[in-house]
């Protein structure tokens, strides 16, 4: 164990569905406010996405371990390294625990994974990992059980990321939404030119049932920021086709939503949206 609850810096929003309990990490600022989500069933934990500053990545690890059942599986959402960088921790306090992504969330790590760890590492320093880990399961979309929960994984590409895996927790009437949906009272990473189809997936998302949503970064969320999202793509769009330089789409983006924390955010993604950084 490397540390207790009470020196924890990230923070656990635990949902209760009786048999089965869905602990909602989230890292600090420093941590870009991301989410790990340990879904733990009767027998087994799985979890969803492995945080980008090592150190938070040894709290979900820590946390996991006083749960006191066995990792079965850990799934990686999208390609994004700051929901992958920690795969170093946990790979290396888990090492029985078979690493899944998407085919296309797999290949795009394996393609650019370590040019993406070596160009962050200039920037965080050892703050992340060196080295990128890469899936060796992949995860097909439709209907699964694990340990008895039902999931269904949907793909899909050009959102927020190119490649995206969301999951319906079918009984527990719940959406793990990732970075498609952010809440309302914070900036959207828009580091990819995908408005409309983004726009699109989110549409299809409202239209299913669920009652929770759960999503990659800040929080909580409600289906409300789904439309509030839209709004934000389409302002972007807007914004993007008039403008030449990162530095310009960020100050109109901020000058557009001033309420919305984490300025930051804009700044970095529009860095890589202009294609000065990879993703």
């Amino acid at each position: 164990m490397h540390g207790s609850l009470e020196t924890m810096r990230g923070h656990v929003t635990i949902h209760d569905h009786g048999a089965m309990r869905l602990h909602d990490y989230t890292a600090p600022q420093d941590g870009l406010l991301v989410h790990s989500l340990i879904v733990e069933g009767p027998n087994q934990i799985v979890l969803f996405d492995a945080q980008f500053l090592l150190a938070y990545a040894e709290e979900v690890a820590d946390y996991i371990a006083r749960l006191g059942k066995p990792l079965a599986r850990i799934i990686i959402s999208h390609i994004h390294p700051d929901h992958w960088s920690g795969l170093a921790i946990l790979a290396r306090r888990f090492p029985e625990t078979p690493i899944a992504a998407l085919a296309g969330v797999r290949d795009y790590i394996e393609r650019n994974g370590q040019a993406i760890m070596t160009a962050r590492q200039t920037v965080f320093g050892e703050a992340v990992a060196a080295t990128a880990m890469v899936p060796q399961e992949v995860i097909t979309p439709g209907e699964h059980v694990i340990d008895g929960i039902r999931y269904r994984f949907e793909a899909h590409d050009e959102g927020e990321s190119q490649h995206q895996l969301v999951a319906f927790l079918s009984d527990q009437a719940t959406l793990l939404a990732f970075d498609l949906v952010f809440p309302r009272n914070v900036h959207v990473f828009t580091v990819a030119p995908f408005f409309d189809h983004w726009a699109a997936i989110l549409r299809h998302l409202d239209a299913q049932e669920f009652d929770t949503l759960l999503v990659g970064h800040a929080g909580p969320a409600t289906r409300a920021d789904i439309a509030a999202t839209i709004d934000y793509l389409g302002t972007a769009r807007e914004i993007h086709a008039r403008t030449a330089s990162p530095e310009d789409y960020a100050a109109r983006i901020k000058a557009r939503f001033p309420g919305r924390a984490e300025p930051g955010w804009v700044d970095f993604a529009s860095l890589m949206l202009y294609g000065v950084i990879n993703p």
